[in-house]
């Protein structure tokens, strides 16, 4: 074969090889290559498109298709004040094509005849029919264009106002025509798009109203349909749980948006709230949500002239994203009655407003009550703004609403200094007290901004001033910096610009950004650098800059005024002091971009336009992937993705919030904690012995095994989230007495602190026993919220446990005994921590304040079911030993081995013995392990050297079996493990979940396995989530069936409740790899022990 033979063979193989690869990439269906719009055609028409949204210009228009196409194509064209569609004819009801005018930038018009739509991503041309029509259409455009509220931060493109609802999205399989979209549900339509990408770039196909739709399982487990007057959508999703709650959530959807009535019904349970509270016309259906009061749509519309700086008027039934449920709370508690206390207090009967009045007496009547306070009952405070300021500080952390309404419009200022550093407004102090409706009442009234509160805002927006400064750099500064670094320079940050300046007499700028590109400002702690206050900001080119001063207060006022300057109004209200801020890469984050900010343990997150604040210490789980970059955040609101960002503010956000989620060897308050503010190596000790050792005679009195104690403690101290275990693992002695150990360690004990628990001391010394008690109810209230929890939680677990003292022996005279050092952290010598112990148990319901009858219920709820237990425990008792079918190397006749296994066999001991029955020498080089066989040797499981094979044995079907033969793989498991700290792996893998006989395709999917979790994406690793799993709830066996014909020999099986899910890897180097990291994560890196332990021949 000739040379130029060999290169055109070998450019043709290229070339197969580039095409395979592009196919494996695409879903379970291969989609052709489609013009750039959809054609969705109705089955019925609508009379009129008008009837159903506004239309502020039509016409036929002439369009090009995308990618420099210059074919033109006749589209019936619709402008609306929030989108640009393109229809096929005038009585198509779904678009081709729908612009959000969010994402346009300007309009062009080119040539004679054509305009252009310039949007971020891709620009849109069209040809009207003359110069004159083209001239209109870009006049009309500029002029919708124009009425937009622009915003400075990253937005939402494709909604108006950057803000949306979203009650559910994700991919569908849309039948016809049949192309995958991606959906989105929002307040009352149904959006569909060619993909996540588009939608974040403000590009859709067009939208569902979901007011007149209908939602209808099919026969296929996997599909449904909706059904509207023009025609039926029929779409396929990827399982029959994925459908359940596309189903739910577009009835939910329909609901929504065909009826509101539910607001009304809750605000009018209050009999005032069913009248108008200025004209008393019956049943309002308008509210104005800062004044307080219900309105009917007469006196709705005289509101409204007012504007929003006076009244804030939203409708009951139009409006439902408004009405939370603490503004609804607010209306119960306030509403017409109270409100008009205030507002009307005053009125005379000769100028109270009728139903029947005329427009002229409604706007006279409203404008006098409300605008000019003709009517109000003013506050006794009226006059001193400080005084004011001050009574509205202290009324926002009570729940009296009336006061803080009457504080509010008589001149108080809602931003006014509380003098609390950590909660600077009345906002954040209403925040911290827990007054939820008082913190909706102020967020209502934000907007009224009084004289006062303008001046402060200037000041702090426009800082300027002395700091020392380093050179930037483009990595963290993590070393030392000290004096000598730093130079002066003056600052000055205002009208969006940040600048430095050599001096205060220098017209030239050294340097400086725009606000806009700061991504992040972190606080250093004090004295990390030579000047004792520092911060750094973090510029969008990824420039780190740092700054100083010894003074404080200079600081604090720089960091202040750059939170103003940088982040939305929204979440600067509620910060407060922070230690960190910015934005930063998040899949749920409108545009791809969360706003954050940090401060102590407590991290707000401004995604879309309501602040959440997620405390990290309470975390379900925390995912740091060390390959991508990546972090997920799963707590009680569900999982937060910060993506990978390869600029310098990632790592320290990531170091900051893994600090912050709670520390092992720190303080109760500092620990990982529950959602009911318990550490959660209590609450995991305390399940685990209410489950298993409530009647354990001598619990916490008996000693448990003092290595395992020690390693149970490290884990927890490590991460208590990622802790757990079987009975097998630990006796639950070796649990009580970690407890114990925990309890007596950690750094200021349960009292906080030895003044404090001195305090506790000194009243048991007291004679007067309900004295002692009075003082024991005081010194609870002083305790910090984690330490009072954590206490109440103990002596009511101690108390369960001395109700069962007849079977566990532990009478409140023992427990007082074990447990009164241990708590306390003495010597034991004393005997007050005892008699606290034993007074806090005895009157447990008087010093926590819990009903009497509701203690007595829980204790003979848990007799009754541990006695139970305990009765089913004797008569379903494994057998203590049995003869087992073992086989060795094969699976065939003649090679099974039948050996005695006893409960503590573990699968170690079973190799060694029957490979001495067998009288086979192990080698150095070779390393033998048990596994079990399923389904026609097709796939096998390595056994744990610690599984128990007792328990298994009793659980496999007849079609399983236990083989022992050599590992192959440890060796390489062991190399590639041996300098891993971290153990994780992502990548692309093909993925099949066999759902039916036909449902056998294998899919790209990109796994991600790190923590204590197994994730799927559908797209790129880091975008939102398709399916997880804790690692260690999957069985994974190493094959698949044979009947998948999977692409490649070597892959994986997991195995979670009745689900199985199949990886195919691309060779056998891969399939090691991923098989390493199940197994070392699943076992804590305890894989293979160090030396096989030989067990004696059996007789």
């Amino acid at each position: 074969m000739s040379v130029k033979q060999e290169d055109l063979l070998r450019d043709m193989q290229k070339c197969f090889n580039l095409i395979k690869a592009e196919e494996n990439t695409r879903e379970s269906f291969i989609q052709r290559e489609r013009d750039d719009s959809i054609d969705i055609r109705c089955t019925e028409f609508p009379d009129s498109q008008e009837e159903i949204r506004k239309i502020v210009r039509a016409g036929w228009l002439e369009k090009t298709p995308p990618k420099g196409g210059k074919i033109y194509k006749r589209r019936w064209v619709q402008l609306d004040s929030e989108y640009l569609r393109y229809f096929q004819n005038t009585k198509e009801m779904y678009s081709k094509r729908m612009v959000s005018l969010e994402c346009v930038d300007k309009v062009v018009s080119v040539g004679d005849l054509r305009f252009e739509l310039h949007s971020q991503s891709r620009t849109f041309l069209f040809r009207a029919d003359n110069t004159q029509e083209r001239n209109d259409w870009v006049c009309c455009l500029e002029k919708v264009l124009s009425d937009r509220r622009h915003s400075l931060g990253p937005r939402n493109l494709f909604f108006k106002h950057g803000t949306v609802c979203i009650s559910f999205e994700g991919y569908m399989e849309m039948m016809s025509p049949r192309t995958i979209v991606y959906a989105l549900i929002g307040r009352d339509r149904l959006y569909l798009f060619r993909n996540r990408e588009e939608y974040l770039l403000g590009v859709g196909i067009t939208d569902i109203d979901m007011r007149t739709a209908s939602v209808k399982d099919r026969e296929n487990k996997r599909s449904f349909t909706l059904t509207t007057p023009y025609r039926t959508f029929s779409f396929l999703v990827n399982s029959e749980s994925e459908k359940t709650v596309w189903s739910e959530s577009l009835n939910e959807c329909v609901s929504r948006s065909l009826s509101c009535d539910g607001v009304c019904e809750s605000v009018w349970r209050v009999a005032a709230n069913r009248i108008c509270a200025d004209c008393r016309a019956p049943k309002p259906e308008w509210a104005s949500i800062n004044l307080c009061v219900l309105l009917c749509e007469k006196c709705a519309g005289v509101h409204r002239s007012l504007g929003q700086s006076v009244s804030k008027v939203r409708s009951l039934k139009l409006d439902e994203r408004v009405w939370t449920e603490d503004l609804i709370r607010v209306f119960l508690l306030l509403g017409n009655a109270k409100a008009n206390q205030f507002w009307g207090a005053n009125v005379p009967p000769s100028e109270n407003l009728c139903m029947n009045a005329s427009n002229e007496e409604r706007l006279q009547h409203i404008n006098a009550k409300y605008q000019h306070g003709k009517y109000r009952k003013y506050h006794t405070l009226f006059g001193q703004q400080e005084a004011l300021n001050k009574a509205l500080c202290s009324a926002v952390q009570s729940a009296d609403l009336l006061e803080t309404l009457s504080l509010l419009h008589c001149g108080a200022d809602v931003n006014c200094q509380t003098g609390v550093p950590e909660f600077p407004t009345p906002l954040t102090l209403a925040k911290h007290s827990g007054q939820t409706t008082q913190v909706e009442l102020l967020m209502q009234n934000l907007k009224t901004v009084s004289s006062g509160s303008v001046v402060k805002d200037v000041f702090i927006q426009s800082q300027c001033g002395y700091l020392f400064k380093t050179a930037s750099s483009a990595r963290p500064i993590t070393d030392h910096k000290s004096k000598a670094d730093f130079s002066q320079r003056w600052c000055s940050v205002g009208d969006g610009v940040f600048s430095y300046y050599k001096n205060e007499q220098s017209n030239t700028r050294c340097g400086g950004m725009k606000t806009s590109e700061i991504i992040c400002l972190a606080v250093n702690s004090p004295g990390k650098h030579g000047y004792e206050h520092t911060f750094e900001l973090y510029s969008e080119e990824g420039r780190v800059y740092l700054f100083g001063a010894d003074d404080v207060s200079i600081v604090r006022n720089w960091i202040r005024a750059f939170a103003m300057a940088v982040l939305p109004p929204a979440l600067f209200d509620v910060c407060g002091t922070c230690d960190r801020l910015g934005r930063l890469r998040c899949a749920e984050g409108s545009h791809g971009i969360g706003w954050f900010c940090l401060s102590g343990f407590r991290l707000h997150v401004l995604l879309e336009e309501t602040v959440q604040t997620i405390d990290l210490r309470k975390l379900l789980t925390l995912t740091l992937s060390n390959s991508a970059g990546s972090m997920v955040l799963l707590w009680r609101g569900g999982p937060l993705h910060l993506l990978a960002d390869r600029r310098p503010h990632l790592v320290g956000w990531q170091t900051c919030i893994q600090q912050k989620s709670g520390a092992g060897d720190q303080s109760l308050y500092q620990q990982q904690l529950t959602e009911v503010g318990v550490p959660v190596t209590i609450e995991r000790c305390l399940d685990h012995v209410t489950r298993c050792g409530l009647l354990s005679s001598g619990i916490y009195r008996k000693s448990g095994t003092n290595s395992h104690i020690t390693r149970l403690l490290e884990r927890f101290q490590s991460d208590a989230r990622s802790v757990t275990w079987s009975e097998s693992d630990y006796s639950v002695d070796d649990v009580a007495n970690t407890l114990k150990r925990f309890l007596r360690e950690v750094k200021d004990g349960v009292f906080n602190g030895q003044q404090n628990s001195e305090s506790w001391l000194k009243a048991a010394g007291l004679e007067d026993a309900s004295e002692r008690l009075k003082t024991y109810q005081i010194l609870l209230s002083n305790l910090p919220d984690v330490n009072r929890e954590t206490l109440r939680v103990l002596i009511h677990h101690l108390l369960c446990v001395q109700h069962l003292s007849d079977e566990n022996h532990m009478t409140i005279r023992n427990l007082g005994i074990v447990l009164g050092p241990t708590l306390f952290q003495t010597d034991g010598t004393d005997t007050k921590p005892s008699q606290v112990v034993e007074e806090l148990i005895q009157n447990y319901c008087s010093v926590f304040n819990v009903s009497e009858s509701d203690i007595q219920r829980q204790l003979k709820m848990i007799s009754v079911i541990l006695n139970k237990h305990k009765s089913q425990r004797t008569m379903n008792r494994t057998p203590s030993s049995t003869i087992c079918g073992v086989y060795l190397q094969e699976i065939k006749e003649g090679a099974e081995v039948l050996i005695q296994v006893g409960v503590d066999m573990t699968a170690v001991k079973l190799v060694s013995m029957v490979l001495e029955l067998k009288g086979i020498q192990q080698t150095d080089e070779e390393f033998w392990s048990c596994y079990e066989i399923l389904e026609s040797e097709e796939m096998e499981r390595t056994l744990h050297h610690q599984e128990k094979v007792l328990p298994l044995y009793f659980s496999i079907g007849t079609h399983c079996h236990l083989l022992i033969k050599k590992n192959q793989y440890v060796t390489s498991i062991m190399r590639y493990l041996e300098h891993k700290e971290n153990v994780s792996k992502c990548g692309l893998l093909r993925v099949c979940e066999v759902k039916s006989e036909r449902s056998r395709s294998f899919c790209n999917r990109h796994c991600e396995l790190s923590g204590t979790t197994f994730r799927l994406h559908r797209e790129l690793q880091g975008s939102q989530c398709e399916k997880e799993w804790p690692v260690k709830e999957l069985r994974v066996y190493n094959g698949y069936r044979s009947k998948l014909h999977s692409p490649t020999l070597w892959g994986l099986t997991l195995v979670h409740d009745s689900q199985q899910w199949y990886l195919c890897c691309e060779n056998e180097d891969e399939l090691i790899e991923w098989t390493a990291t199940f197994f070392s994560i699943q076992h804590n890196g305890d894989i293979y022990p160090p030396l096989l332990v030989k067990q004696p021949q059996c007789s």
